[in-house]
């Protein structure tokens, strides 16, 4: 069974136990808790755990909410006896280590992280009679460490365990902090050349860096990336949804990649507008959190995403009848497989969901006798996408409406068993500017309008892909997302 973990990654405990999830290789889901808008103290996350702090655990009927007893059970669950050894020695050595960190060595340091780190992100000043006062504690902890540590490369011995996760992880940000460690060259030595060394740490390290020193993590304007356009040729451009001998000698979408630049949007995101742009970024925190059952999707976060679109968009009625879990960990699923058609790969090809034509097709395929009079007024597609983790590879990107022709968009056919359907694919054109959100959090989404019949200057379809980002980090977690699919009336 997987584990899940609810922790904001930036925080010291959480960042601990992630570091240590990885670091022995065990399966594990990561839930995000945001510390900084107090989603901790919630009536919600209180049910998992009543002491409202992260990281908490799950497993089965187990709930775990210390960080260090976390780290002891994964361990023991991997089978990792290097980093947790069955001896009974040296696991009573590991433990005291940990019961060190938690009872002294976190309080300690977290003294100068809260006055040299988050005090001054949040306009405040240190104060250093408070500082002055840890100094004594500090530097008898410090001391215990530099003369344990001159004894071996790592806490326990000659390798890593996770005494020595738990104890690094409250000086995370040493230098930030200004711990004083000029007089303990071996804790020093031992934090930047082994600690920070690690895969696992260096894995964790950019959520910290993101939050917590954003003036640290200067992001680009732009970033390079290819995106899948697609050649108009004299013969239809179509994909098939099933295995059959009519797919062979057809033309494809994605069949022109063509090399552009990604621009930044969170410095404008207020400017964007699905009306303008096609496009628009909003706050929004679901209560749902259980993306594998369909069944749960529907009828607990369909009427959330009702609500929310009500709001963003005036419609009198929104209907929600489609969504998509996508995950880059669903790429080696085949287009043609017919099973579990809601968990997708993310997309890498520059489309819209629907056209003029197939947008009133799909309100009569799913409204039937409604569907005339509905059509009588205004209706748009929305789609809204969400991410379900901190978004670090394969984001959304979005083509602004404002640098499109409306020759730039040709069909796509959607062949399926029963029916056919119908896509935008776009050519390239030299005038499209295209837009993303960098590090996405799951409480933020966008929303994409794939159709719209009003033909008064107003967007009517937004070109999207995910792509590659050059930024992302190798080892960053695989992006998750969840889409769903709308059609507002009005």
């Amino acid at each position: 069974m997987t584990i899940q973990v609810y922790c904001d990654p930036c925080t010291v405990n959480s960042r601990k136990v992630l570091a240590g999830l990885d670091q022995f290789g065990v399966d594990y889901n990561q839930n995000y808790i945001n510390y900084f808008t107090g989603e901790h103290k919630s009536e919600k996350f209180k049910k998992i755990n009543p002491c409202a702090t992260v990281p908490a655990a799950t497993d089965g009927d187990l709930t775990l909410t210390e960080s260090n007893a976390i780290l002891q059970y994964a361990a023991d669950v991997a089978g990792n006896e290097s980093m947790y050894p069955k001896d009974l020695k040296k696991r009573a050595d590991i433990n005291r280590w940990l019961l060190w960190e938690a009872s002294s060595w976190f309080p300690i340091c977290y003294v100068y992280l809260v006055e040299n780190v988050v005090k001054p992100l949040m306009k405040g000043e240190p104060d250093q009679k408070v500082l002055d006062g840890e100094s004594e504690k500090f530097h008898k902890g410090a001391g215990m460490l530099e003369e344990r540590l001159s004894k071996g490369d790592w806490l326990t011995g000659d390798q890593v365990t996770i005494a020595d996760i738990a104890v690094a992880a409250p000086m995370h940000l040493w230098e930030a902090s200004k711990l004083p460690l000029d007089n303990y060259p071996n804790v020093k030595r031992w934090m930047t050349k082994n600690v920070e060394q690690l895969d696992s740490w260096k894995k964790t390290q950019g959520a910290v860096d993101e939050a917590l020193l954003p003036n640290s993590t200067v992001r680009p304007s732009s970033v390079p990336t290819t995106v899948n356009y697609t050649k108009a040729v004299d013969q239809l451009t179509e994909i098939y949804f099933y295995e059959t001998e009519k797919a062979k000698g057809i033309h494809e979408p994605g069949d022109q990649p063509v090399e552009i630049e990604v621009h930044d949007g969170w410095s404008r995101k207020d400017d964007f507008t699905i009306d303008k742009n096609g496009f628009s970024v909003h706050d929004f925190k679901s209560k749902h959190d259980v993306w594998d059952d369909d069944e749960s999707v529907r009828a607990n976060f369909y009427p959330e995403i009702v609500e929310f679109l009500t709001k963003e968009t005036g419609a009198k009625r929104v209907l929600v009848f489609d969504h998509t879990i996508r995950s880059e960990k669903n790429a080696k699923k085949a287009l043609t497989d017919e099973k579990n058609t809601s968990q997708r790969s993310p997309v890498m090809l520059v489309h819209c969901d629907y056209t003029a034509e197939s947008g009133p097709v799909r309100v009569t395929q799913l409204l039937g006798e409604e569907a005339e009079d509905l059509l009588s007024r205004r209706v748009t597609f929305i789609n809204v996408w969400k991410p379900l983790n901190v978004v670090e590879e394969r984001p959304l990107a979005m083509c602004d409406v404002q640098s499109c022709q409306d020759e730039d968009f040709f069909k796509l056919f959607l062949r399926y068993r029963d029916r056919v359907g119908e896509n935008y694919v776009l050519q390239h054109s030299p005038r499209h500017k295209w837009w993303y959100f960098p590090r996405m959090k799951p409480d933020q989404a966008i929303m994409l309008k794939t159709f719209d019949s009003a033909t008064d200057g107003r967007a009517r379809f937004v070109g999207h892909s995910a792509f590659v980002d050059p930024t992302s980090r190798p080892d960053a977690p695989l992006r998750e997302s969840v889409e769903i699919r709308t059609i507002c009336f009005y």
